[in-house]
C-alpha cells in the first residue's frame, strides 16, 4: 500500500473484513453493538491542546472506546520487548520533533501490524501529543501556576487526561475524573493502572475501558507508553472498522473533527514519517520487568511504585502518611509496604537511624541502583538530614524520589526527578545505604540484578 493511500485512510472495508475470519467479524459486531454512536456534544471537548505552545499538546479526550477482547479477537499477544514496562517522566535529552525514541516506533510499527493501520498515524498520534512522551513532567498553567502535565506516573493534566497518549482518567489519588481546565472523563476505563486480568467489562461500557496491556507485562497501565500506543491504534482501528477514513478517525480522537488542526497536523506527521524523514532517537524512559534483569513486581519496583503514588501529597515534617510525608518517613512507609520484614521497621526511620543501621549496606555512587537511598547533610556533624531514593536512570542521569520541603510549590514537595537539579538540590553528600538485601530472599532483587536502563 503506497503512502498516498495510507493517507487517505489506510485499507477499504472490504480487504478489512477479508483479514478477519468469518467468526470472529461477527464476534466483533456483536461485542460493539451496543456501543452508542457518536455525538455532536462529543466534538470539542479537549481544553488543553492548543493553551500551552507548540511541544506541549494535552487533554485529547477519546470517546467511544473498545477493550482487552479485541486483542483475543484479533490475536494480539504483546508488543516489542518482551513485557518490558516503562515508565516515563524526567526527560532532559534532545526533544526534536523530527525524531522518534527508539522503543516508541517499536510500539508504533508493532500497533499498526497488530491493527492493521498505518503506524505511521499511530506515532502522529504520540507525537502531537507529548511528542513520544518528551514533555516536562509540569508546566506553568495561565491563573493556576505550575501543576502536573500527566506524563509522570500518578500524575494527571488539569483536565484529568494522562500518559504519553494523554487519555482521560480516574485520579488515582482523587479518585474523581477532570481537574480546573475541564473533564477529560475516565476514556481509560477502570483504574489507570491495575492487572490486566481485572480488565473484564465488555468492549465500549459505558463509553470506557479503552486501555488494554499492550506489552501482556500483565498490567493494563496508561503511563506505560506500550500500553497507550496500541490503544491508540486500537481507537483508530475501531472507527475505520466502522467505514470512516483515518483522518476521520483521527480527529475523533481529539474530539475536533475531520479537517481541525489537530488532525491536519497528525496527517501532515503521518506523511513526513512514511516518507522515511525522520531520525530514530535513543529509547525513551525508564524500562522496568525485563528479561534483562527485572524488577517490576519485586519488592524493590513495590517500594517505588508505593513512592510514586504519594507524589502530589504535601511534604510534612514528621509525617507518615497517608496525607503527607517527610523525607525519612516517606521512605520508611514505602519499604513497610512492601514488605520488609517487621523486625526492620518495627521503629520509624529517621535519617540518623538508616544512616546508622548495621544491616544497611555502604554502597558506591559506581553500584548504585534502584531502591538505595542517598543520604544528604546540611550542618557541620556529619550526619544526614536528608534521604531520597533511587528510582533508575533516564537518559543516563540518575532519577530519584523524595518528599523534598514544604517550602516549594505543591506539585515539587513529594516528587521524582533528576538528583540535585532544578528546585531539588541536595545538600552534602552522607552516604548511600542499600536495605533491598533483607527482603525474603524469593521476593528480592538479585544482587547481580542490572540497572533499569
Amino acid at each position: 500500500m503506497g503512502a498516498r493511500d495510507r493517507r487517505r485512510g489506510g485499507p477499504r472495508p472490504a480487504a478489512r473484513a477479508r483479514a478477519l475470519p468469518g467468526a470472529l467479524a461477527r464476534a466483533l459486531r456483536s461485542r460493539f453493538a451496543r456501543i452508542r454512536r457518536a455525538r455532536l456534544s462529543d466534538l470539542g471537548r479537549s481544553t488543553l491542546s492548543y493553551s500551552l505552545g507548540a511541544s506541549l499538546f494535552m487533554g485529547s479526550t477519546l470517546v467511544v472506546v473498545s477493550g482487552p477482547e479485541i486483542f483475543d479477537y484479533l490475536g494480539f499477544g504483546g508488543g516489542p520487548g518482551g513485557g518490558c514496562s516503562t515508565s516515563l517522566g524526567g526527560y532532559t535529552g534532545d526533544a526534536s520533533a523530527d525524531s522518534i525514541p527508539e522503543n516508541f516506533l517499536g510500539y508504533a510499527r508493532d500497533a499498526g501490524d497488530h491493527f492493521n493501520v498505518p503506524w505511521e498515524y499511530v506515532a502522529g498520534l504520540s507525537w502531537r501529543e507529548t511528542n513520544h512522551g518528551r514533555i516536562a513532567d509540569n508546566a506553568a498553567y495561565p491563573g493556576l501556576g505550575r501543576l502536573p502535565t500527566g506524563i509522570v506516573y500518578g500524575t494527571a493534566n488539569p483536565a484529568g487526561a494522562a500518559g504519553p497518549l494523554q487519555f482521560g482518567i480516574k485520579h488515582p489519588v482523587t479518585n474523581k475524573t477532570g481537574g480546573p481546565l475541564g473533564d477529560a472523563g475516565n476514556t481509560w476505563g477502570g483504574e489507570a493502572d491495575q492487572p490486566a486480568s481485572e480488565r473484564t467489562a465488555a468492549p465500549g461500557t459505558n463509553g470506557q475501558w479503552f486501555g488494554v496491556d499492550g506489552n501482556g507485562d500483565g498490567r493494563v497501565n496508561v503511563w506505560d507508553p506500550a500500553d497507550a500506543v496500541h490503544s491508540a491504534a486500537g481507537f483508530l482501528r475501531y472507527w475505520m472498522d466502522r467505514g470512516h477514513s483515518i483522518e476521520w478517525a483521527v480527529g475523533r480522537y481529539h474530539g475536533s473533527g475531520q479537517g481541525g488542526a489537530y488532525q491536519q497536523a497528525v496527517s501532515a506527521k503521518a506523511a513526513q514519517y512514511s516518507g522515511g524523514d525522520f531520525t530514530v532517537a535513543p529509547p525513551n524512559g525508564t524500562r522496568t520487568d525485563c528479561s534483562d534483569g527485572a524488577l517490576n513486581g519485586t519488592a524493590v519496583e513495590k517500594v517505588i511504585q508505593f513512592a510514586r503514588n504519594q507524589r502530589g501529597k504535601p511534604y510534612v515534617w514528621g509525617g507518615v502518611g497517608p496525607n503527607g510525608y517527610d523525607c525519612s518517613g516517606l521512605l520508611w512507609e514505602a519499604y513497610k509496604a512492601a514488605g520488609l520484614p517487621q523486625r526492620y521497621v518495627d521503629h520509624r526511620w529517621t535519617t540518623n537511624t538508616m544512616f546508622r543501621m548495621s544491616e544497611a549496606k555502604r554502597v558506591t555512587w559506581d553500584e548504585i541502583r534502584p531502591g538505595d537511598m542517598i543520604l544528604t547533610g546540611r550542618n557541620g556533624s556529619g550526619m544526614p538530614t536528608h534521604v531520597s531514593m533511587v528510582t533508575g536512570r533516564r537518559d543516563g542521569r540518575l532519577m530519584v524520589i523524595e518528599a523534598y520541603s514544604s517550602s516549594v510549590d505543591r506539585w515539587a514537595q513529594i516528587h521524582e526527578h533528576e538528583y540535585d537539579s532544578g528546585v531539588w538540590s541536595q545538600p552534602e553528600f552522607r552516604t548511600i545505604v542499600r536495605v533491598s538485601h533483607l527482603f525474603p530472599a524469593d521476593d528480592s532483587a538479585e544482587e547481580d540484578a542490572v540497572e533499569q536502563v
